[in-house]
């Protein structure tokens, strides 16, 4: 029995078949996933390194612009995204393992235009859809997730890190993003959480890993089986 396993391995040695290794993709968005001192780091990558380790594998992690990094990991075969709000608009693109963890997501203006905002969540976002601009990151959830609240006013920004600094200078009157983003932002900016105001909570997002509809069910099941090992180990559902 050993003999004829060995055969077969060796058949598919020689013909050349082997195991493709995964690639994943994420964005530079801390303090989720971002470059530190050349290392890739965040509660996504942290997650998804441990994933890997019970599947494993190696994965190559790349960090590009969200758009780019959304189109590769939706086209090409053995590849993967991270950390990505599951929305109806996406679900189709991917095969999903998740949740990792959760998000908050508010609407942010800056605290000196707070007495414009100062109703009920509703009353709030009937307010923010009347401004000149609401900034949103490029290609992310946030587009969907404020098109189905009505918003007409959304203006995409390619570089989210420049985000806080060009609310507070007045570029947009609001900015769509998560509370820890902001928390994080005003203490790379040097200023104090005071200087922005939450008017509206959108919700809170469970955040995920994604893979292309071509890797195949095994390799996405794997991953899956190591989520579910992952929070058994850590006794936790949302890892936060």
């Amino acid at each position: 029995m050993m003999k004829q396993l060995f055969c077969i391995l060796a058949l598919l040695f020689f013909m050349g078949v082997k195991v493709e290794a995964v690639e994943l993709y994420t964005e530079d968005f801390p303090p989720y996933n971002y470059i530190t001192n050349g290392e890739l780091v965040g509660i996504g990558p942290e997650i998804v390194r441990a994933l890997a380790k019970d599947v494993g594998e190696d994965p190559k992690m790349t960090v590009l612009p969200w758009v780019r990094a959304y189109k590769y990991a939706s086209e090409k075969k053995n590849t993967g995204i991270f950390s990505i709000v599951r929305t109806p608009k996406r679900e189709p693109d991917f095969q999903w393992v998740g949740p990792l963890y959760a998000v908050r997501v508010g609407l942010y203006t800056k605290s000196e235009n707070k007495h414009l905002y100062s109703g009920d969540r509703e009353e709030n976002l009937i307010q923010a859809r009347k401004v000149g601009s609401v900034a949103i990151q490029l290609g992310g959830a946030g587009e969907e997730l404020l098109t189905t609240l009505k918003f007409q006013n959304l203006n995409p920004i390619l570089n989210v890190s420049k985000s806080l600094f060009l609310l507070l200078k007045g570029r947009y009157d609001i900015l769509e993003t998560s509370d820890v983003f902001m928390a994080y932002m005003a203490k790379e900016e040097g200023v104090l959480m005071s200087a922005v105001s939450e008017i509206a909570v959108i919700g809170e997002y469970d955040m995920y890993l994604a893979f292309s509809k071509s890797t195949s069910l095994e390799t996405v099941e794997k991953w899956r089986n190591a989520l579910e090992k992952y929070k058994k180990k850590t006794n936790i559902n949302n890892p936060s």
